[in-house]
């Protein structure tokens, strides 16, 4: 277990050193300090601090900082470790260095020859090559190399290993619903508000080619470039997140043309027919092996969490923010490509800073009505990892706890404009903010519903059956990107934050008995911290588990309305196939969303209770709920 830094520097003693002074200090007026406000995320959010993704040192050195800051304030230590509780979650995949591909007597290794692709698993597999063409499916623009080379036929690829061409076809066929005239003159404006592209679109993603192949049972795919349109080797994109499962290489135009020199023949007469035939392609049976050596390992992260004794032991409210953020971006950054450090000062150093102002300002203060737990929650960025491992095995029994507030991205409070999630999870929770906002001078945009767009650790408690409220001040451009930086935090603005959070738990610490009120489906332009989404609009509407390491997906729940609470799927199923998609992980689902489309019925087959059984789903979108 990581141990506390026995040696900070001076300005670090110097700042505890003024948190200690303060806190013994009871006569003094419990105000929140807007100067300690910002240098709280100015610390958090240092470059020096790389971003705080749940994990890596840097995550780790800022729990141990926040936890120091615990100490120093007096308060219980209310983790399994003192102030902290260690669990595990996923690093970025790297490229091991040792990838090769194995046929007869030959051998090819080294970066000159092969890499893995980003969505490859670190694998070993052996089968008969067969050739793809392109594994596009692309049916409104009249493309399906599968049918077309006769795969079309769900184990059509079972137990082979897929030869695949990297790109879109050269040549684009006719869509089958006509967009324009080509003869017509040039348009700069259309009267149309949308107009229907005939582009590739994702069908030519190495991700989803890979999928399409595995839908029909190969055990691993090589990629290899057109010789007309060489791409050269893409190193290994250790940011990517999308994983397919199987060994997946990137061969160079020479390795692929030793490997299979038939199938760069039919390349070179691939550009014009609109489809190959399905005898197009003739060459000898060989076998290959495919080593992927990518590595995807876990690292420790770690909620911090302290606890004030309260006159009453027997119950306690938890005040919780995350501290993770996304490091140096990756596939939740909004600014894709950009490795810089994405710091994170409103999303969440400022929850941070305001959880810790709190800590301050109760520590001080009278001893409250019942028990507070501030908890400092890691991997949030990941799926709501820290707080969901907290309620699965609480350091303080759940029965215990009351209510929670949970602080994420309130540091663009300047105007006094802040969003409440879930306040129809507990009947006084309306009418104490509508009191405290008037007190507080705030405008406060009250939300019942609480499973905002991308989530946040409060749903963790309701999905226990726990009130919870999230507070929030809003999406800005800076969201997820570089610039959501220290310059930007508005320290007065999260000072009355803070201030208006410490009534509101007043409130709930006095109350002795909130009831759990489950809140109403989410409605359209309902205030949330939101990642937009990418997909193709198909709503499954399960809750996944992410915590959750085994083969599938498994459910937290489902959303009110939606296909998967329609069809009779609850917490507990494990989601293990989708139409013809079989479900090992996360990302074979996204993929299965991706291929089907809403107004498709698809059979879900689904773990229960031990027992395999299946329903008939009947996709849709959102908009039609």
């Amino acid at each position: 277990m990581p141990t506390l830094r026995t040696a900070p520097s001076v300005a670090f003693l110097f700042v505890l050193a003024s948190v200690a002074c303060t806190s013994t200090a009871p006569s003094a007026p419990a105000v929140a300090d807007a100067e300690r406000l910002l240098a709280d995320v100015t610390w958090l959010a240092d470059d020096a601090q790389g971003g705080r993704r749940a994990g890596t040192d840097e995550a780790r050195r800022a729990g141990e900082w926040i936890a120091e800051r615990f100490r120093a304030l007096g308060l219980e230590p209310a983790g399994e470790d003192g102030f902290l509780q260690r669990f595990e979650v996923g690093l970025p995949a790297t490229d091991g260095g040792d990838s090769r591909l194995v046929c007869g007597d030959s051998t090819w290794s080294g970066a000159t020859h092969l890499v893995p692709a980003y969505c490859s698993d670190g694998a070993t597999a052996k089968g008969e090559l067969v050739f793809c063409g392109y594994a596009v499916e692309h049916e409104p623009l009249g493309w399906n190399d599968f049918t077309s080379l006769g795969l079309s036929a769900n184990d059509a690829l079972a137990g082979k290993v897929a030869l695949v061409v990297r790109g879109a076809p050269p040549k684009r066929p006719t869509p089958t619903r006509a967009t324009h005239d080509p003869a017509a003159p040039a348009q700069t404006e259309t009267a149309a508000n949308v107009v229907r592209g005939d582009d590739w679109g994702t069908s030519t993603s190495l991700f989803t080619k890979t999928m399409n192949c595995k839908r029909r049972g190969a055990v691993a795919v090589l990629f290899v470039e057109h010789p007309a349109h060489p791409e050269g080797l893409t190193p290994f994109d250790s940011s990517a997140a999308k994983q397919s499962s199987l060994p997946v290489l990137l061969l160079s135009g020479e390795t692929g043309r030793a490997l299979a020199p038939e199938c760069f023949t039919v390349l070179e007469r691939f550009v014009d027919p609109p489809t190959p035939t399905g005898d197009a392609v003739a060459y000898p049976a060989r076998t290959v092996e495919v080593h992927a050596d990518v590595e995807r390992k876990k690292g420790p992260a770690f909620n911090v969490l302290a606890r004030l004794a309260g006159r009453d032991r027997s119950r306690g409210i938890v005040i919780g923010a995350h501290y993770d953020h996304l490091g140096h971006g990756g596939p939740e950054s909004m600014a894709p490509g950009d490795r810089s450090v994405h710091n994170g000062a409103d999303d969440n150093a400022s929850g941070t800073a305001v959880l810790l102002e709190l800590a301050r300002l109760f520590a001080r203060a009278p001893r409250p009505d019942c028990d507070i737990v501030f908890a400092a929650w890691s991997g949030e960025e990941l799926g709501l990892l820290g707080s969901k491992h907290w309620t699965e095995q609480p350091t303080i029994e759940l029965a215990r706890v009351e209510a929670n507030l949970n602080l994420d991205m309130v540091g663009r409070a300047g105007a006094k404009k802040l969003a409440v999630l879930a306040t129809a999870s507990a009947a006084p929770f309306e009418a104490w903010l509508g009191e405290l906002g008037r007190k507080h001078g705030f405008e406060l945009q009250l939300s019942s519903g609480g499973n905002g767009v991308g989530g946040s650790d409060h749903q963790a408690f309701l999905e226990r059956k726990i009130p919870a409220l999230h507070f929030f001040s809003g999406v800005h451009a800076d969201y997820h990107k570089p610039s959501d930086d220290v310059e930007r935090f508005e320290a007065a603005g999260a000072a009355a934050v803070t201030e208006l959070a410490r009534d509101l738990v007043l409130e709930m610490t006095a109350a002795g008995d909130l009831v759990y009120v489950e809140p109403p489906k989410p409605e359209g332009g309902e205030a949330a911290r939101a990642t937009p989404t990418r997909s193709n609009g198909t709503w499954f509407g399960s809750v996944p588990e992410y915590g959750f390491e085994g083969k599938g997906v498994k459910l937290a729940g489902t959303s009110p309305g939606s296909p998967a609470e329609k069809s009779g799927l609850k917490a507990g199923d494990v989601l293990k196939q989708v139409g013809d998609v079989k479900i090992d992980t996360m990302q074979d689902f996204v993929y299965a969303l991706g291929l089907y489309k809403p107004g498709d019925t698809v059979v879900a087959k689904f773990e229960r209770d031990g027992k395999e059984e299946s329903v008939r789903v009947l996709l849709t979108t959102r908009a039609k709920q």
